[in-house]
């Protein structure tokens, strides 16, 4: 049934995400036109040239909304779907409060994901565009693996390597599921009472940045004190071992956040809703 869950909630963001990822697409494309024409003879027609400084800026704003696209879809979904009247269909489904909220999770993640590169894709198609080099002059001046590998192994990470991306990996990961349960467990505390919904899910929203900005901040310092008397002296391999040691620490932060953010969403959509 989670599938079926997933599915749905694909179809309904991608009306609204799919032709917001389609315009970037578009507009950098007429954007990067537009600053080679701004560099070249085009540029001496003032009012070509006020055209094509607008789609430029209107390229800007669409990287910008479809950043805020993803969080506002994020939200709104959340919100509709589980808090307002369409919450009397959804739990009266044949799937627990569980498949609900992960299903939430599971889609915006992804929008989040694509969102993400598809601004770095755009972004880095304008940089090369700016500073007149092709895609093939960055590769020819690329070093070769044998190359990157021989100098990662100089400075003593290379061993650490898979398992830096992977502590990249998970933290990107982590980060968007505890952005996303920040904002529900926000909601869905708020909903419990009877009045001032919105109100009380701002209050508990910033509690709860409140609470975990101190836990972060106290792990962390007594992280780096620890680091600290482990080396005194750092080469580049205490400096990788620390690293690490820093990124594993943050990613238990963010699974204890994540974790208490769940359950207290999902406690609270069972036990507590109000839906009048």
């Amino acid at each position: 049934m989670l599938g079926k869950l997933i599915k749905q909630e694909f179809r309904a963001t991608a009306r609204i995400m799919l032709p917001v990822s389609g315009a970037v697409l578009v507009l950098a494309l007429l954007a990067n036109l537009s600053i080679r024409g701004l560099s070249g003879n085009m540029s001496n027609v003032p009012a070509l040239r006020m055209l094509l400084a607008f789609i430029v800026f209107a390229y800007g704003a669409a990287i910008v909304a479809a950043a805020v696209m993803a969080m506002v879809i994020m939200i709104n979904r959340f919100y509709r779907n589980l808090l307002k009247d369409e919450g009397y269909l959804m739990f009266t489904l044949p799937v627990s409060v569980h498949e609900l909220v992960w299903a939430k999770l599971i889609v915006s993640l992804v929008w989040f994901l694509v969102t993400g590169l598809l601004i770095a894709l755009v972004c880095s198609a304008t940089a090369l565009n700016i500073s007149h080099t092709s895609l093939a002059e960055v590769f020819r001046e690329m070093p070769s693996w044998s190359e990157i590998r021989d100098a990662l192994k100089e400075l003593g990470v290379y061993n650490g390597l898979i398992g830096l991306t992977m502590q990249g990996i998970l933290v990107i990961l982590l980060s968007i599921l505890a952005l996303c349960l920040h904002f529900y467990a926000a909601m869905s505390l708020g909903h419990m009472f009877s009045k001032e919904k919105i109100l009380l899910s701002i209050v508990f929203f910033v509690v709860i940045s409140f609470a975990f900005s101190m836990m972060q901040t106290g792990i962390s310092i007594a992280g780096f004190e620890a680091i600290d008397r482990l080396h005194p002296v750092l080469d580049s391999q205490n400096g990788i071992h620390d690293f690490m040691m820093l990124a594993w620490i943050f990613i238990g932060m963010k699974l204890i956040q994540s974790a208490v953010l769940y359950f207290a969403t999902v406690l609270s959509l069972k036990r507590g809703l109000n839906l009048e």
